[in-house]
């Protein structure tokens, strides 16, 4: 009896040790090196061996299994690599998706940029704004805060909306209006066309305002009726012309 409490007492210690063994598997290159920072002189001491420490976390048990650890591996090279597209292999469900699709790999490679306005209802909370969307696909390669999970925004599964850190950004149950300039544009308010944005690298300005129908040099705007998830969209497309 003394013997079966013992081995149920060494179990569950053994389980509450394991339970707090951390997996960070984007900070390590390899497997094994992954395998061998989880071994410290506290799963020494109730295994007693490392080999048999490390076996027992190759089988998944409070570790990830080899193929899990790759697939987050991959997915990191796809989040950190500045070329590829969040957009691949992926088919966007709504019109509005399809579109950011479209215009991910030029915006990438500086030919296009786009600005993207959004007013969504977040739990009867209206929040609106303007988002530099080179900025806001470049802002998850430097790890920065309100950065976006693209896959599944564009695989539909979460919701594209104006943040703190984007160009314009309104949220109506605060009333807290906040303005960024990014890498791309300058945000600027005309006396006579009111608020437009001044591109930083051909000095182009663009106008949002809908009624006047015109957008600036080498600027289009493109109203999307999307899903319910979005209240209104519309895309500004300006073709970005370099002085070299």
């Amino acid at each position: 009896m003394g013997e079966a409490n013992t081995a149920q007492h060494a179990t569950a210690v053994i389980q509450v040790y394991c339970a707090s063994i951390s997996d960070r598997p984007m900070e390590f290159e390899s497997y094994d090196d992954y395998l061998e920072s989880l071994v410290d002189a506290k799963g020494l001491q109730y295994f007693g061996d490392r080999e048999n420490l490390i076996s027992l976390f190759r089988t998944g048990y409070r570790a990830l299994t080899k193929d899990a650890f790759e697939a987050q591996q991959s997915t990191r090279q796809d989040t950190k690599d500045p070329y590829a597209l969040f957009s691949r292999n992926v088919e966007p469900p709504d019109e509005f998706l399809r579109e950011l699709a479209v215009r991910e790999r030029p915006n990438r490679l500086g030919l296009l940029s786009t600005i993207i306005y959004i007013r969504c209802m977040r739990k009867s909370v209206e929040i609106s704004g303007y988002i530099d969307y080179e900025e806001a696909l470049r802002r998850v390669q430097r790890d920065l805060p309100y950065s976006n999970d693209w896959k599944t925004i564009f695989a539909g599964e979460s919701i594209l909306r104006p943040t703190p850190l984007d160009l314009l950004y309104y949220n109506s149950r605060s009333r807290r209006t906040l303005r960024n300039n990014s890498r791309n544009y300058r945000i600027l308010c005309d006396p006579v066309r009111g608020l437009m944005f001044r591109n930083l690298y051909d000095r182009k300005d663009i106008y949002p305002d809908p009624v006047t129908g015109y957008y600036g040099t080498n600027t289009s705007r493109l109203e999307i009726f999307s899903s319910s998830a979005y209240e209104q969209v519309a895309l500004y497309d300006h073709v970005v012309r370099k002085n070299y």
